[in-house]
């Protein structure tokens, strides 16, 4: 009879490889069965949102007009209910209709005269009959599309809304013509021609009252040249109190006073401005050099005119009287800058005001009188226009006029914006910008800075003091600087591995699990082959003779 001496531990082995081939499988089918389950889903779900992102790009934006209109109709809101008055918005349209809208956001396009003449009884079913029509415009029905005011309905009041307020536009007809004005406060209107220096007129107008950066100067030959850095004001109402300049000196102090704006008292005939002295004949100043001046130290200079050449303020007319500007104390109490003219304005009269580039960064603020509109109903007693008359008897100096050389608009906006005077406001952002965007390559951009300066060493240094001041300072420029600058290298590298990482993620943990299945039949069989009786004899065999020769080498002595 043949012996087959074929070992149990081989046939084991097969059989445990088999094994580790069929938990392989099994493994494999059980990782992709729920893939293969969730594949349609996931599709279907991938390929909605691809499809719903698509729809939303194609979707056309909220257009200039559309957002134009949207602000005039969240401006009616605003706006008190009145039942002597019928509240809409209205735009005209590139086709020549006209849009409605009402507070509840309910629209209506009329084209027709007939149309338009159901607009309210639509809009505003429960509007009374004697109720006045109040239209707020776009600016747009205004400027480009003018023609189209002809088809409004009759007798109603038209306002233009412009920042955040509407204002009342009065008419003017001049021959064949007609001129329109935006009332911005009952003594100040703005011609609506162009619409670039209207909206920087109502901007300059609305602006807030910084009553607290204003001087009043009074030009009087020998006073001090030089102007302190801040005002001085009235302990009592805050108002600032008049500083006495030379004239002389006028251009070269206003270096000191950067950023603040200038009050100045005179009769402008074309490019002088003439004043009169505490004694002595008129004195003249040249406007473009004061202008330029002014442009150059960046201050706000604002010239009051007079009709005639005046005193200047806090001195003494020829009755011992003080000089003041009529109107002045009061203008400074209000807290816009469209409150301080209208106070200084001609009783029952009103400015005119225009404005234009002067420069660059400087805006040309002009106002004069103004006559052939509708008048506001009078606010003085005629006593008041008596004691106007006879002003140079009572010491007064009565504004007819106003000529300001301003910072503009654009640049106002960009200094309101800055943290750090004297740096733009958009190399401020930028660099902020890149600040944020460079904390997502720290990681990064922290080991490049490593290697350009190590860390460093606390046994170098003699106290804690200098080694944390070494190590702040070291941080400091590392932040400060050295991220800003390798923001746009180290942020991108950043994130392509942490998305390469994420991806690669689910291959990392698939091979992790395949080689522990692969060890787990390993370990098996290990612990198998362990406990069979050839190797327990072999272990038993190899014990007893260390223990042989441990003995043998315990009795041992080394000889000396």
């Amino acid at each position: 009879m043949a012996i087959k001496r074929a070992s149990p531990h081989l046939k084991r082995s097969g059989s445990w490889r088999k094994a580790n081939v069929s938990a392989r499988s099994l493994a494999c089918i059980g990782l992709l069965a729920p893939l293969l389950l969730l594949a349609a889903p996931a599709r279907a779900d991938w390929l909605d949102k691809l499809v719903g992102a698509a729809r939303q790009l194609a979707t056309p934006l909220p257009t200039r007009e559309a957002s134009a209109l949207a602000a005039v109709v969240a401006h009616i809101k605003t706006l008190p209910a009145k039942p002597e008055a019928t509240v809409l918005a209205a735009q005209a349209t590139a086709e020549g209709h006209w849009r409605f809208v009402n507070r509840a956001g309910e629209t209506i396009t009329a084209g027709t005269p007939q149309e338009l003449k159901r607009v309210v009884s639509l809009l505003v079913p429960d509007a009374k009959p004697e109720a006045r029509l109040s239209l707020y415009l776009t600016q747009d029905a205004v400027f480009a599309r003018r023609t189209a005011l002809k088809d409004l309905p009759k007798g109603g009041d038209l306002n233009v809304f412009a920042g955040e307020e509407g204002y009342r536009i009065l008419r003017r007809n001049e021959g064949a013509g007609e001129r329109l004005f935006a009332e911005i406060r009952p003594n100040l209107v703005v011609e609506l021609s162009d619409q670039q220096h209207f909206a920087e007129a109502v901007w300059q107008l609305a602006r807030p009252l910084d009553k607290a950066n204003i001087r009043v100067l009074a030009l009087e030959p020998g006073s001090a040249p030089r102007l302190a850095s801040s005002p001085r004001l009235d302990p009592a109402s805050k108002t600032p109190l008049i500083d006495s300049i030379d004239p002389a000196s006028l251009a070269a102090a206003l270096g000191s006073i950067r950023g603040q704006t200038v009050l100045l008292t005179g009769r402008i005939d074309g490019q002088l401005l003439y004043f009169k002295a505490a004694s002595g004949p008129d004195r003249s100043l040249l406007v473009h050099d004061l202008f330029r001046a002014a442009e150059h130290a960046d201050v706000n200079v604002v010239v009051l005119h007079a009709s005639s050449t005046p005193r200047q303020p806090g001195g003494r007319n020829w009755l011992w009287q003080k000089v003041e500007v009529k109107g002045l104390e009061a203008a400074l109490q209000h807290a816009r800058v469209a409150d301080f003219y209208n106070a200084l304005a001609a009783p029952n009269g009103r400015f005119s005001v225009s404005a234009k580039p002067a420069g660059a960064l400087r805006t040309l603020l002009e106002m004069a009188p103004i006559s052939d509109l509708p008048k506001p109903p009078a606010s003085r007693p005629i006593g008041d226009l008596f004691f106007d008359a006879a002003a140079s008897l009572t010491g007064r100096v009565i504004t007819a006029g106003v000529e300001a050389n301003i910072r503009s608009a654009e640049q106002q906006r960009d200094i309101d914006w800055r943290l750090l005077p004297g740096v733009p406001s958009q190399f401020q952002i930028g660099y902020f910008g890149l600040l944020l965007i460079g904390l997502l390559g720290v990681p990064l951009s922290r080991l490049w800075w490593e290697r350009i300066w190590p860390q460093e060493n606390a046994a170098e240094y003699a106290g804690r003091s200098g080694y944390w001041a070494a190590r702040f300072v070291r941080n400091g420029l590392f932040v400060a600087v050295f991220l800003p600058l390798t923001a746009l290298l180290s942020a991108p590298l950043n994130l392509g591995r942490q998305i390469r990482d994420a991806l690669l993620a689910p291959i990392r943990g698939w091979r992790r699990l395949l080689r522990k299945l692969r060890r787990l039949p390993r370990e098996a069989s290990q612990a198998v082959d362990a406990g069979s009786p050839a190797q327990l004899a072999l272990d038993r065999s190899r014990t007893s003779r260390g223990a042989v020769k441990a003995s043998s080498l315990g009795n041992y002595r080394p000889s000396r």
